[in-house]
């Protein structure tokens, strides 16, 4: 049994939270946040966690084998950095790994250097029906892929990094590059601490010519005709062959896929009831730690998907509001 620690007590914390608790490899013994409101809400739901107000003073008095961070993201990097004085047996650290790629690189080197395992839950590289859609996609089922189109309710950094870093575990066979990238940034918008776009259009385009379009922030409102309303959240996928197109939600348990000249089928692929992606990247963590099964492809395809962002955001040209840079 591996004991457990969780920095940040928001949303994605909350997900670290219940995660832990429901894996039989872990018991929660502490957690840390700053909020007094959200210390209560884990205190109610988690009674036998220890409570702490400063993270640094939980490292010191609870050390636990795994630390979940789920901070604003411009303090991952360097929480974590403090993380590892203390040996932690496995990180899960939320995304990104740091608003820049050099710190998220470095960051990574430290934490493989100190042989600490890490997970990044980006939930489309675990959940059934986005890994059914890549078993499809690479055994050519709607032919050879010529583009692929993503409608983005939130920014690039924050939820099309999961989106990315998905897309290129898809076609980990094909060389990325930015084309082009447009950004609207007049509404000023922050989004965990983050500077970002009100809306904004990034096409990347492979090697092999498959291109894919991005439209991401909060201006974009995804809509589909064939997927079930309820699973219409995340973001919207609309994948195109030449025999044939596949549509899905980001964190859907379905997915639409039409080939050839058929109408179309609707298939349905949930999670199991009581699992989340969280769970399976604490599950996953726990083989790692215990040296039954090392799989490190979460962190690195983090890392690309947020070079990709990087290379984007540098081409938005608006001194007033750089992009992807912490908030004052």
């Amino acid at each position: 049994m591996l004991t457990a620690s969780v920095i940040g007590c928001g949303h994605g914390g909350g997900l670290s939270l219940d995660a832990v608790s429901n894996c039989s490899s872990y018991v929660l013994i502490a957690a840390a946040d700053p909020s007094d409101d959200a210390r209560k809400r884990v205190a109610d739901r988690f009674p036998d966690a220890r409570l702490f107000a400063d993270y640094r003073e939980m490292l010191v008095e609870r050390r636990a084998d795994v630390v979940c961070i789920a901070t604003p993201a411009p303090s991952h990097a360097s929480i974590a950095r403090e993380v590892l004085h203390y040996n932690p047996k496995g990180l899960l650290l939320e995304k990104p790994l740091a608003c820049d790629v050099s710190t998220a690189a470095e960051l990574l080197r430290e934490i493989r250097e100190a042989a600490c395992p890490v997970v990044v839950p980006h939930g489309m590289l675990v959940l059934p029906a986005a890994q059914e859609i890549k078993v499809r996609i690479r055994r050519g089922d709607i032919g050879a892929i010529t583009s692929v189109e993503v409608h983005n309710a939130v920014d690039l950094l924050n939820a099309g990094i999961h989106w990315l870093a998905y897309l290129l575990d898809v076609f980990d066979n094909d060389n990325p590059g930015i084309a082009n990238a447009e950004f609207d940034a007049s509404g000023h918008v922050v989004n965990d601490g983050v500077q970002v776009e009100s809306r904004g259009v990034t096409r990347i385009e492979f090697e092999s010519g498959l291109c894919i379009d991005l439209h991401s922030g909060c201006q974009t409102e995804p809509t589909s005709d064939v997927l079930l309303s309820e699973e219409q959240r995340g973001a919207l996928f609309r994948v195109t062959g030449s025999n044939g197109v596949i549509e899905f939600s980001a964190w859907a348990g379905s997915y639409w896929i039409q080939v050839g000249k058929s109408d179309g089928e609707l298939i349905k692929r949930p999670l199991p009831v009581g699992l989340s992606y969280h769970q399976i990247f604490l599950e996953q963590l726990a083989l790692n730690i215990t040296g039954r099964e090392f799989v490190d492809s979460s962190a690195n395809l983090s890392l690309a998907a947020l070079q990709l962002i990087e290379s984007a955001y540098q081409q938005h040209s608006d001194s007033e509001w750089a992009l992807g840079v912490p908030a004052p």
